[in-house]
């Protein structure tokens, strides 16, 4: 097993490290560590989050294309069903991004 003795010195405003130390649940140094080598810490790593992020972002944009295309080939678009949609996609990002803080 591979001992701790290196140490890394950061200045942080004091708001800065109250925030960090709100979101270490008492574990500061595990805490930095996780979120500075992108691993798991009380939850999915920020690298997974933003790649799932993009993914459903991406997801939207073929959505959108996909109903430009039907428009602009003549075919009927049922946008009455499209603001519940939305709706669902902006909450679903939205607990993606709080999931990030």
């Amino acid at each position: 097993m591979e001992h701790k003795t290196a140490n890394v010195k950061i200045r942080l405003r004091p708001s800065e490290y109250d925030f960090l130390k709100s979101k270490s649940n008492n574990n500061f140094s595990k805490y930095c560590r996780s979120v500075l080598l992108d691993t798991s810490y009380n939850g999915p790593s920020l690298s997974s989050e933003l790649y799932e992020l993009r993914r459903e972002i991406n997801r939207i944009g073929n959505n959108i294309n996909q109903l430009a295309k039907h428009a602009n080939s003549g075919e009927q678009v049922d946008i009455s069903r499209l603001s519940g949609i939305i709706d669902k996609i902006q909450k679903d990002i939205n607990k993606k991004l709080v999931k990030m803080k």
